[in-house]
């Protein structure tokens, strides 16, 4: 181990540390988000709405904005039925459930700036009411269609990880091995990844970080699947490794992925990791179906993560 370890370490430097942990903790999550929480004493100075906005998934973004849009005139509306309805012009309802309802969509118009002008203010109390109700809409908006924009406008990657890492046989040795894929029709040039082990040095009980050699790290595009392999031959740290090694050394493979997305000419970044727990040994991928249509060439990625387990 320790010449693997001054092989590679020098290259590995990801800012984790050499601090052990239990054997369920990740240092990436699967979506690639790294799994560190930092605590400063600053509970406001750690709240970062626009970035939560950004990366908020589509349909929790729609839902908080409706949510908030209903609780904003939920809320108008009580306060204009607090300070009175006899102070609105043209409030046709009979009963105190019908004038409420009343109140809320004439706080729906006020929000919005519509103001179809049927239900109207008739105090000062009320129209002040209406006037920071009206600057309240213009800000939200304002707001939610920057967000709104941030979410169209920032550029990802959309880069699929097959569900698992394979130990396959690889030319006449072994290799570890996964598959990615673009699951969009933009395409990513310039594409590189780099795979990085860390795991737990049984004798010190350090935690090791050491950056793989791939078989292939760059690509010029990525039109159909590449399968990353990391060729396990005698100068590798995991050479002869077993199921059970990997598991005993805590093992995690992080994978970083960049790329240049042709559509915003930006960089692109991905990361995920895979544990030890998701390693499957004795298997190879099975190839993904290619098919012309027409003058184009069309592959099947639903059958991204399909492998062939070998006998033993």
């Amino acid at each position: 181990m320790s010449k693997r370890k001054n092989q590679f370490s020098e290259k590995a430097g990801l800012g984790f540390g050499t601090k052990n942990f239990n054997k369920q903790t990740r240092f990436l999550n699967k979506n690639g988000s790294v799994n560190v929480k930092r605590l400063d004493g600053d509970f406001l100075g750690r709240i970062d709405f626009y970035h939560s906005l950004i990366t908020m998934k589509w349909r929790n973004f729609v839902l908080l904005v409706l949510s908030c849009y209903f609780i904003t005139n939920l809320f108008f509306a009580a306060l204009y039925y607090w300070a009175g309805t006899e102070h609105f012009g043209n409030l046709a309802g009979v009963d105190e459930p019908q004038k409420f309802i009343e109140l809320f969509f004439f706080s729906a118009q006020t929000l919005t700036t519509v103001g179809y002008g049927y239900i109207y203010p008739k105090s000062t109390l009320v129209s002040a009411i209406a006037a920071v109700e009206s600057m309240t809409g213009l800000l939200a908006f304002a707001i939610a269609t920057g967000v709104l924009y941030g979410k169209f406008s920032r550029p990802q990657t959309h880069v699929r990880y097959s569900k698992h890492c394979l130990i396959s046989p690889y030319e006449n040795i072994t290799g570890f091995m996964f598959r990615i894929a673009n699951t969009t029709q933009n395409e990513l040039i310039e594409t590189e990844v780099k795979v990085t082990l860390t795991m737990n040095d049984l004798k010190t009980q350090e935690r090791l970080f050491l950056q793989l050699p791939l078989e292939i790290d760059k690509i010029g595009f990525m039109p159909l699947s590449w399968t990353i392999v990391h060729p396990i031959n005698e100068d590798s740290p995991i050479y002869n490794f077993t199921k059970q090694d990997f598991i005993n050394a805590e093992a995690e493979f992080i994978i970083m992925f960049k790329a240049i997305n042709d559509t915003y000419s930006q960089n692109v970044y991905s990361r995920t990791s895979y544990k030890a727990n998701e390693i499957i040994m004795n298997a190879k991928f099975k190839p993904l179906k290619r098919t012309q249509r027409g003058n184009k060439i069309t592959i099947d990625l639903r059958k991204l993560n399909e492998i062939e387990q070998f006998n033993d």
